[in-house]
């Protein structure tokens, strides 16, 4: 999003840092990193999915920090199927053949290095190798159809590309991975979570659910793959097939680069400085005998584990797994907030949405402005909450305005096209206030109701928010969120298997409200 005096950038510039000094090996001088979040994989109507390209670049620029539009560019073992509909995947790739140079001219205009940057790249779907994401180092970039999975991964690497597969869970042979095929070299990174659902394992939450190919094969699954002894990194894109790129709750990655450049972020993806986040861009760092998140280190019997997580809601767990089990939870959860707990900033989320509902043939499409005012504290962060439906050309989610004052939000509703059944958006607001200090909600100009909440009433209970008589819009304005709940860090020691097997370890982190985030490994090497 664009830059200001108190950008997003900017308010979680403190934050990052002080987690990356606390997950940093003293004995090492590291650059400064900074966690940037996008999404790597996303759809439009150029190809076979829906909403324009400039609708696209206009969202992603308002609320992600990178964004790579990967169109549908072809499926070389497409088969013939129940009534020709794979017609309409074939004539989805000839637009994107047609429309390419349109795709790399928008990219370029909208990249702005250090404020928003731009990749551009296609997908390759595939029934029986799976389907993978090409991404390009630059905005000048080929678009070429390769029937062999091998003639593929060569024009990457002639590129300097990657090749992302995602939605790896799906059996072999029916469109999931096929993972003795992947090179190291231009697949460092496996996505694991996005609208599909998650694949770390096969019982973990968000099944596969969504789609035709079904449910999640235990083979094809992040955890087995590490015990197979493959080494990558992780992070979750939406493939969003609504044209809305960082769609809430469909995943985004989170790179830790030097800047945001293309060229920084290339090179902590190739570093595997990565992790995946289902929807609240939690802080994560992780370190393992000072080796960062991705990193190989050398035999050691004694490991130091550092991890330190800032999320957006109650942190229930954040859990540290070896070899794929759990040897150590941490419960932010079970603290009590005292007094004290004021000094730290609060979080305060605002969600909005409820409405007219679909199955009674209700449903409609509200437009919210919001206006957010806080006295007597000073706003200090925001993080946006907006979830892809319905789908609206004219319409667009935006913050137009936030500063230690408050915040503005530009956004619209509809209990349609949601995902999960989760139709609201919101924003989490990050305070550094006190009991008295005051939080005002005025909804379109205050004609859509009004809310005065202080912090103190809010860390009692929640309060809703009604824009008129049953069954017009309301909202909802949570329960303050203490630091006490929502940061946590700690260091712990393991001394591996005993094997002499090289060992992985990785954290989890999950929120009260179901959002997720998974570090990428760091393998200790055997003796």
């Amino acid at each position: 999003m664009a830059s200001g005096p108190l950008s997003r950038r900017a308010f979680l510039a403190a934050t990052a840092g002080g987690l990356a000094a606390a997950a940093a090996p003293a004995q090492r001088s590291a650059p400064a990193y900074r966690t940037y979040f996008g999404d790597l994989h996303n759809h439009n109507a150029i190809g076979y999915a829906q909403g324009s390209l400039r609708r696209t670049f206009e969202i992603a620029r308002n609320h992600l920090d990178f964004f790579a539009f990967t169109p549908h560019g072809y499926w070389p073992d497409i088969g013939h199927y129940q009534d020709t509909i794979e017609d309409r995947w074939i004539n989805g790739f000839a637009v994107v053949q047609e429309r390419w140079p349109e795709v790399l001219s928008m990219a370029q205009e909208f990249d702005a290095p250090g404020k928003f940057s731009c990749i551009v790249g296609f997908e390759r779907h595939s029934t029986e190798v799976g389907d993978y994401h090409i991404l390009f180092p630059k905005l000048e970039a080929p678009y070429e159809r390769h029937t062999e999975l091998a003639d593929f991964q060569e024009f990457a690497k002639k590129h300097g590309a990657l090749l992302i597969p995602h939605h790896p869970s799906n059996r072999r042979g029916e469109r999931g991975a096929a993972p003795d095929l992947w090179d190291p070299e231009v697949s460092p990174l496996l996505e694991i979570y996005s609208e599909w659902g998650a694949a770390e394992h096969d019982r973990a939450p968000y099944p596969y659910k969504r789609h035709t190919h079904g449910g999640r094969w235990t083979q094809n699954t992040m955890q087995w793959f590490l015990a197979e002894g493959r080494r990558f990194g992780v992070l979750a894109s939406t493939d969003d097939h609504l044209g809305y790129p960082g769609g809430y709750r469909e995943g985004l990655a989170a790179i830790k680069a030097t800047e945001l450049t293309r060229e920084a972020l290339f090179e902590a993806m190739r570093a595997r400085r990565t992790y995946a986040v289902t929807g609240d861009r939690i802080e994560l760092d992780f370190s393992v005998n000072g080796a960062m998140m991705g990193s190989e280190t050398p035999f050691s019997k004694r490991r130091t584990i550092r991890t330190a997580v800032s999320g957006w809601d109650p942190i229930d767990r954040v859990e540290i797994l070896e070899n794929n089990q759990v040897i150590h939870r941490d419960h932010p959860i079970d603290r009590r907030p005292t007094e004290q707990s004021w000094r730290k900033p609060v979080l305060l989320r605002f969600e909005y949405g409820w409405g007219p509902w679909a199955a009674l043939a209700m449903a409609r499409t509200f437009d919210w402005d919001i206006d957010i005012a806080i006295e007597g504290g000073k706003l200090v962060g925001l993080q946006p909450c907006f979830t892809p439906g319905p789908l609206s050309e004219g319409r667009r989610d935006r913050i137009v305005r936030q500063d230690e004052s408050g915040a503005r939000i530009i956004s619209f509703t509809a209990l349609k096209q949601q995902v999960d059944d989760f139709a609201q958006k919101g924003v989490v607001l990050k305070i550094q206030g006190a009991p008295s200090t005051r939080v005002k909600i005025r909804i379109n100009g205050g004609k859509g109701g009004e809310l005065v909440r202080t912090l103190g009433q809010q860390a009692e209970s929640n309060e809703m928010l009604y824009t008129g008589p049953y069954p017009n819009e309301s909202a909802m304005l949570h329960r303050v969120v203490f630091a006490d709940h929502y940061e946590t860090e700690f260091e712990i020691h393991a001394e591996g298997s005993g094997s002499g097997a090289a060992d992985w370890y990785y954290a989890r982190v999950v929120q009260t409200n179901d959002q997720l985030a998974w570090s990428s490994p760091v393998w200790v090497n055997a003796v």
